[in-house]
């Protein structure tokens, strides 16, 4: 009879710490959850406030392709085609 009440109590205290070792490991969790949430929310007002990252961006955005690019022409200056002016 005393091997078993030794027993019982020994098991209570071993069950105690182990229900007080996983409080704290899900504590832990709780407030690894917590951070995750707050990443997904400022995450979401970030993408909102960027249009989802497609705003007008050079960098993101292809540049237009012409299709039919319009033709250059060169013209003479003001003073004429290769002349020089001497002082």
């Amino acid at each position: 009879m005393v091997d078993v009440l030794t027993w019982t109590v020994e098991r209570r205290g071993l069950l105690t710490d182990r229900a007080e070792r996983l409080r704290k490991e899900l504590a832990e969790i709780d407030v690894e959850m917590t951070r995750l949430e707050a990443a997904e929310v400022v995450f979401g007002q970030y993408a909102e406030a960027t249009d989802g990252g497609r705003r007008d961006d050079p960098v993101t955005e292809p540049a237009p392709v012409e299709s039919d690019p319009e033709p250059v022409v060169a013209a003479p200056g003001p003073a004429g085609c290769c002349s020089s002016r001497t002082a």
